[in-house]
């Protein structure tokens, strides 16, 4: 008997920490899935629409870099909204996960998890090679819009998440655990780390365009 106390208790903690990460990581894949549906998706069409009227006639029908035909509404902006809204929620709950283990109130994760997300998602939208970033013009706003959209996806990403978790909003019995018990500074550290990469990277980016 003296033996199976520990472990019973044990396996009640862990299921307790399953259940509150699985929580976490499904109530933040949903508003990653909504952010990139609207940012991702919306917004991204409406960038590249702002472009289209702010560069030469050109850049009309030219093929975008994704496939896309530029200046074009087309079938193919469905597969981008589907696009975003999956890769948007892969990433909210990988977030969901990384918001336990990330001290701090929540304006100051979502300016993190914002800077990161513009950073990390500008650098792996703006590149050097293609016709995207070759012919849209002005090239500042052309980078400043896709460093803005994931931006903006990240902020809405933390406060919509926050939000889906209180009591009573989706759910009526949220697990404690969900709300940073487990207080960490690793969080930090991989939101850091995102925003140096996506620097260097975006910094070397930038200046072949130029």
């Amino acid at each position: 008997m003296d033996e199976e106390g520990p472990s019973l208790v044990a396996q009640a903690r862990q299921a307790t920490l399953v259940e509150a990460v699985a929580t976490s990581a499904g109530m933040a894949g949903l508003a990653g899935a909504l952010s990139g549906f609207f940012w991702g998706g919306i917004g991204g069409r409406i960038a590249m629409r702002i472009l289209v009227l702010t560069s030469d006639d050109r850049v009309r029908g030219v093929t975008s870099d994704d496939g896309f035909e530029i200046g074009a509404i087309t079938g193919e902006t469905v597969v981008l909204l589907i696009f975003a809204t999956v890769v948007g929620t892969i990433v909210g709950a990988v977030y969901g996960f990384l918001r336990m283990i990330t001290t701090g109130p929540t304006w100051l994760v979502a300016a993190g998890v914002a800077t990161a997300a513009a950073t990390a998602g500008g650098a792996s939208i703006v590149h050097t090679n293609g016709v995207d970033f070759g012919l849209l013009e002005p090239l500042w706003l052309a980078v400043g819009l896709f460093i803005l959209i994931p931006a903006l996806w990240g902020l809405t990403l933390v406060v919509a998440t926050e939000r889906l978790l209180q009591p009573g909003v989706l759910m009526s019995d949220v697990p404690d655990l969900v709300h940073r018990r487990y207080w960490r500074l690793t969080g930090w550290v991989i939101i850091l780390a995102l925003v140096a990469t996506g620097l260097r990277d975006l910094a070397r980016d930038i200046s072949a365009l130029n």
